[in-house]
């Protein structure tokens, strides 16, 4: 009797034991299952592989001629602010920061004559998609130091690189040529079924030798303009539905103020207009 009662509990434990294991395999199952769903593999430049990113946008660097120091500062200042989402309060311009939105894809690109010069297509110096907020990760299926990594990342890169390019100036300011080879720019098409976005770093004075703001025969003037080259391929760039800020920097200069006035922003307009696109910012730079 004692030994059938025996055997009774040490069944009853094998099979406590059996569905302890089962439950702990389920568990383990679905845990693993629910932190798979839930993580995006990325590519190297940390977009997701599956979706690709949420939106593309191009920083264009006009390194033209020098900025004041007061002007590398509020670039410096403005983009640290701006890569991290944020803008200050006190400043409180009209900036669009959904552009730098987590998984959006960020590209720098630089105007850049000898870049334009040669046959190939324009290329980004830098690129990489806007990661996740560290102080925003759930430590339950996240690893917050990882995306802290990522996000520092993120925004030395672009910092750095801005910074950089504060302390070169080549003379020539081919704007509209950038604007033409960023369209048929293989890594700005790139996800062409998602929104793109422009952000234009510069005092908008064109100067190169197929148009130039500066020559007294030319100038900001829409109607020059068009009679000079409105049969070529500068009045038909395509930048469909693509938005456009312009993070304008006054120069100093009495014969660059008397050029940076509403027929300049006008001209602009009237450019955009012809590719589709729309600017809907300028955001005037300290200094």
């Amino acid at each position: 009797m004692m030994k059938s009662v025996r055997r009774r509990r040490q069944k009853r434990k094998e099979i406590f034991g059996m569905i302890g294991i089962i439950a702990i395999f389920i568990i383990a199952g679905t845990g693993y299952y629910f932190i798979q769903s839930n993580t995006d593999a990325l590519d190297e430049y940390q977009c997701s592989i599956k979706n690709g990113p949420n939106e593309v946008t191009a920083i264009i660097f006009d390194k033209s001629q020098a900025y004041t120091n007061d002007q590398v500062v509020d670039i410096k200042t403005s983009f640290n602010l701006w890569l991290a989402g944020k803008e200050s309060n006190i400043k409180d311009r009209p900036i669009d920061l959904d552009i730098f939105r987590e998984g959006n894809l960020v590209q720098l690109y630089v105007t850049d004559q000898e870049s334009l010069d040669k046959t190939e297509g324009l290329s980004p110096i830098a690129q990489l998609c806007v990661p996740k907020d560290f102080r925003d990760a759930n430590e339950w299926i996240e690893n917050p130091a990882f995306l802290k990594k990522n996000y520092d990342k993120f925004i030395s890169t672009f910092s750095s690189t801005i910074e950089s390019l504060t302390e070169q100036a080549e003379g020539k300011s081919p704007i509209m040529e950038t604007f033409l080879r960023i369209s048929n720019s293989e890594s700005f098409q790139s996800y062409s079924d998602k929104p793109h976005n422009l952000l234009v770093i510069s005092d908008m004075l064109q100067h190169s030798d197929n148009y130039s703001h500066y020559k007294s025969t030319e100038g900001p003037s829409w109607n020059v303009f068009e009679k000079k080259l409105g049969d070529t391929v500068y009045t038909k760039i395509r930048l469909k539905n693509v938005e456009v800020q312009i993070f304008w920097a006054k120069r100093q200069s009495e014969r660059d103020k008397k050029l940076q006035t509403k027929k300049l922003v006008d001209f602009w307009s009237e450019f955009f207009n012809e590719a589709n696109a729309e600017v809907t910012t300028w955001i005037l730079m300290d200094g």
